[in-house]
């Protein structure tokens, strides 16, 4: 199995957020210097325990300072920015770091996000995803000229397509015919699951359902592959995320997790999804009443915490219920105790991960 990371990234909003970076930062130096296969980012504009405003300009940062993990895009979301921008600044990107990019498209789900940029609902919101999507492709596969004409975005270029001079010809990607993409999953019948897998795009699992969840994530993306004419998927491109903490023992793990940063941020998570009427989605169980997914509830049965066994048997769960995976991709959390986070990661990628079976 490959080993990767997924950062939100999550800190607690008291934290200076220039330390929040240069923690971030190292991190993806550290999970470089481990053999980590991937970095993935996030990125919001007003969710103080998600400081990350441009994953771009985040991980751009980290092209000079890592050697050869992979710097994910994940996700960009496209009612936010114009998609001449995004094509642009991903094709730089993947230039600047020799194609080390994978990228990743979304629409958010953030309502304060969509006040301040003044959105449209989310129904609408979808449809501005898929025409912005529509003009990346375009610009990163086709020669000028451009015309585009949807609902929200519209874009013409032919008057001053000069070939002599080269004018009129956007960036396109180092990779061809452009980086590899992703779609993430949440819902069980996740559409991004479904239309990734129509695309034979990477599917990424999110790390805030349980087991049983991301086990029908697969049979979704393989529904989808073939309604999308695409051979049988390879279940190596899966790649599921997961919050994990491996403590000296199974008390002294759950202790830190329940009274540190690694249960706050849960407490945020549950509270962000209630308000966002999503809550069910992080239950093993439809019974279970909303009030009982507490972070206790989320740390047994999302999580993953306990000593270095019951890790392992945990993960080991994990591989049988959803019948394998390619990639495992680790949350990154705030590092409340650096010593004690650097241990977990350590034992992850030295002694735990490399145990586990690959597809």
């Amino acid at each position: 199995m490959k080993f990767g990371t997924f950062m939100m990234p999550l800190h607690p909003p008291e934290k200076p957020r220039t330390q929040c970076m240069d923690e971030d930062t190292q991190f993806v130096v550290d999970a470089d210097r481990l053999g980590m296969t991937e970095a993935w980012c996030g990125h919001h504009i007003t969710l103080e325990w998600e400081p990350v405003t441009s994953n771009e300009v985040f991980l751009a940062n980290l092209i000079a300072r890592t050697e050869q993990i992979k710097l994910g895009v994940g996700v960009s979301i496209m009612p936010q920015h114009h998609p001449v921008n995004v094509a642009a600044r991903v094709a730089l990107l993947d230039h600047l770091s020799h194609g080390r990019v994978y990228w990743g498209f979304g629409q958010g789900g953030v309502p304060a996000d969509w006040e301040l940029f003044n959105l449209p609902e989310p129904k609408e919101q979808s449809v501005m995803t898929k025409e912005a999507y529509d003009i990346v492709m375009m610009l990163w596969t086709q020669d000028p000229p451009y015309h585009y004409e949807g609902r929200y975005f519209k874009i013409n270029l032919e008057k001053h397509v000069d070939p002599e001079i080269r004018m009129g010809y956007p960036l396109q990607p180092y990779q061809k015919p452009h980086p590899p993409i992703g779609m993430t999953m949440i819902s069980a019948k996740s559409k991004g699951g479904q239309i990734g897998g129509q695309h034979g795009y990477m599917p990424l699992s999110t790390n805030l359902v349980h087991h049983s969840t991301v086990a029908k994530h697969w049979e979704t993306y393989r529904e989808g592959a073939t309604a999308g004419g695409q051979p049988e998927p390879d279940r190596d491109i899966w790649r599921v995320s997961k919050s994990i903490f491996v403590g000296d023992s199974n008390d002294e793990a759950w202790d830190f997790c329940l009274n540190g940063a690694f249960g706050r941020s849960m407490h945020y998570l549950i509270t962000l999804l209630n308000r966002a009427e999503m809550i069910h989605l992080m239950k093993h169980d439809e019974s279970v009443a909303d009030e009982d997914v507490t972070v206790e509830y989320v740390l047994e049965k999302v999580c993953i915490v306990g000593d270095k066994a019951s890790v392992k048997d945990r993960l080991d769960e994990l591989w049988e219920v959803t019948g394998g995976f390619g990639t495992l991709l680790f949350v990154k959390h705030d590092f409340d105790d650096t010593d004690k986070w650097n241990r977990c990661l350590n034992v992850l990628a030295t002694e735990i991960v490399p145990s586990m079976p690959s597809v």
